[in-house]
């Protein structure tokens, strides 16, 4: 339903699919966006002499215009769930340790009713409602138990249930933080240390041209000193907290930018690029909690530097298929004293930066190494960097294990909670990241799959999302832009709904397709 306009017509609502010149030959860096306001018409004319409006996708008077000749999700999209990833496991997995294996989790099958199913040639009435089904229950809701991340989803269909907003996006304020979620931030702080509050200062699309420059001079960066330390040169502490220092004021600004570069393109960022992400969520983390910047700063580094080790273990043992016989896991634990050995080197190197590398495979109950440290005697940097660790090491292909979607992740993550690792820590963690983190491949109750860019702070089950695929999961020529508060395919009783996350490479979609460098 793509009209070709030009852009001296154009108004408030209507959504562009495309330009008529290269998006990175202008300031829209996502593909795909919905018109706000006078000042991003004043800039599509300034680029463009005409775009193509998808009306389908418009808002207000745009949205209504295109009602009567809207068409339906083709009859042979039959939604079903058929997820292959991995249940919570015993016990939880880092980069180096596969977990247990599990049955799948088993996904109900959902169909369309028989009042939703149309074919194809039978436009939409005003009337018509989008397919609706209930989200797929969690292990824990199943079975009647809690968790966090049951309780978060379990209201799940209630939240959707809202009367559609007229007209283009509106100004919504974001929720108050109550005294009690205050303190519970603060008691998690290091002693002595004062929390503040973060705001947003930029929206993602701002942000993410710095964001790209931040991971490429971090990968470069990390790429450098692992062949300078392969080949016996020293440590160059300088440089790191340079691009600390950039890392830093990027999250500070709109974490969510940098957990979208970072997530697509985890294929790109070289052979450490496990550390670059830690670092992007460990450091997304403490801003969550309100940590200073100073502290944001120390566990950047962690995330960067908790594995720089493994350049001492045989690459052979590190690319291994298959679970680690015991004696070659005993080995590969002594990468964290690889690791402080390497950075002890480095005169006067901050004390709270060694502490969390060296306690970040260490657990709660003791279970952990390398020296079995139990409850209190793990600091908070060791505990947040066991968590993120973790997660980043679940979402992500390993020799001995499959990616899982990062829903899968959290859930696990939530299940070792208590045991493994520090429970309301766990708990902020999930805060932070949001059930379906930045950078998720999702599922909607269309059919359509979709990518997570950034988070509605006071509705965290409707982000923003790029959706990828039609119903028929066929990549779409012009990936689209869709504020899911907001979306007017989301405004009856029966509307869109995340049904699941999708682990990385679903219905073959590479994650870095999506991903727009300066360079293109």
């Amino acid at each position: 339903m793509a009209t070709k306009i030009p852009t001296t017509e154009l108004k408030v609502g209507m959504f562009v699919a495309d330009l008529d010149r290269p998006w990175v030959d202008t300031p829209f860096l996502l593909q795909g966006f919905l018109i706000e306001d006078e000042e991003q018409i004043r800039a599509l004319v300034r680029h463009c002499q005409y775009v193509m409006v998808d009306r389908s996708r418009s808002t207000g008077d745009q949205y209504e215009a295109a009602l009567l000749t809207r068409t339906v999700p083709p009859e042979g999209s039959r939604l079903v769930g058929a997820s292959g990833a991995r249940a919570a496991t015993s016990r939880p997995a880092a980069a180096d340790e596969p977990a247990a294996d599990a049955a799948p989790a088993r996904e109900p099958e959902v169909r369309r009713t028989p009042s939703t199913s149309l074919p194809p040639s039978i436009s939409r009435s005003p009337a018509m409602r989008w397919p609706h089904a209930n989200p797929p229950a969690t292990a824990a809701a199943r079975s009647g138990g809690e968790g966090l991340i049951g309780r978060l989803t379990s209201g799940l269909r209630g939240l959707w249930q809202k009367e559609r907003k007229p007209g283009p996006r509106a100004s919504v304020e974001p929720p108050k933080e109550t005294p009690q979620e205050f303190e519970a931030r603060a008691a998690l702080a290091p002693p002595g240390v004062a929390i503040t509050t973060y705001v947003d200062q930029v929206s993602v699309e701002e942000e993410v041209p710095r964001a790209q420059a931040v991971v490429q001079r971090t990968s470069e960066l990390l790429d450098k000193l692992v062949m300078d330390i392969q080949l016996g040169g020293s440590f160059e502490v300088e440089a790191v907290n340079e691009v600390v220092e950039e890392l830093v004021e990027s999250i500070v600004r709109n974490p969510d930018a940098l957990m979208w570069v970072a997530r697509l393109r985890e294929q790109d960022i070289g052979a450490y690029g496990h550390g670059l992400q830690v670092s992007v969520y460990l450091t997304a983390f403490g801003r969550h909690l309100g940590f200073p910047k100073s502290l944001l700063a120390s566990l950047a580094q962690v995330g960067l530097l908790l594995d720089v080790g493994k350049i001492r273990l045989p690459r052979e043992l590190l690319e291994k298929q298959g679970r680690l016989a015991p004696e070659e896991f005993e080995q590969v634990k002594e990468h964290v004293q690889h690791s402080l050995d390497i950075l002890s080197e480095t005169p006067n190197f901050d004390a709270e930066v060694l502490d969390g590398i060296a306690q970040h495979h260490e657990r709660m109950n003791g279970s952990g190494y390398p020296r079995g440290l139990v409850g209190d005697e793990i600091g908070v940097t060791g505990r947040m960097a066991g968590i993120v660790d973790c997660f980043a090491a679940l979402i992500n292909h390993r020799p001995y294990a499959a990616a899982v979607s990062s829903y899968e992740a959290l859930r696990s993550i939530t299940g070792w909670g208590g045991d493994y690792f520090h429970e309301p820590l766990v708990q902020q963690f999930v805060s932070s990241m949001g059930v379906f983190p930045v950078g998720s491949l999702i599922e909607l109750s269309s059919g359509e799959v979709a990518i997570v860019v950034a988070h509605n702070k006071l509705r965290r089950l409707k982000p923003r999302v790029l959706v990828v695929t039609g119903p028929d999961k066929q990549k779409l020529p012009h990936p689209a832009m869709v504020d899911l508060l907001y979306d007017p395919r989301v405004g009856d009783a029966e509307n869109v709904f995340i049904k699941r996350g999708l682990a990385a490479g679903a219905y073959g979609l590479d994650l870095g397709d999506y991903y727009l460098s300066p360079s293109d």
